[in-house]
């Protein structure tokens, strides 16, 4: 199991993902992902949630790099991307329309995760707006 609270640097970064250091590196054009400015500095929490879904999109929905670029970042997003092309949201891609090997990877369980507490955050606020 990833723990979520944990601070990357890009060679824990790229072992998250089983790549190698010059491997992530070609990955932050095409992703949108910020290399830290100071040599041996960390990533912040939504770098990690970017490359998070960008791995989803080239490791398990099969994008090419080029693909993403082009098609998934002007469409919104993955979920938006997804819904558009395949009618479906990105959390029902990642728990209903992929292998169950698939879906027991921790980069794949880590985006579940993040999904389902945004739209628990999301419901209780409505929830709350209700009530005032």
């Amino acid at each position: 199991m990833i723990c979520e609270n944990v601070i990357y640097t890009q060679k824990t970064l790229a072992e998250r993902y089983g790549i190698s250091i010059s491997a992530l590196q070609k990955w932050y054009p095409y992703a949108g992902i910020v290399k830290p400015q100071k040599r041996g500095g960390y990533f912040d929490a939504a770098t990690v949630e970017i490359a998070d879904v960008f791995y989803v999109a080239t490791k398990i929905r099969r994008l090419t790099y080029k693909e993403y670029l082009q098609q998934v970042i002007p469409a919104g997003g993955l979920d938006a991307y997804l819904q558009k092309v395949n009618g479906l949201t990105l959390y029902n891609f990642l728990t209903k329309h992929i292998s169950d090997e698939e879906k027991n990877n921790p980069i794949v369980q880590s985006v579940i995760r993040r999904i389902e507490r945004n739209e628990a955050y999301q419901q209780s606020g409505r929830d709350f707006a209700g009530v005032a």
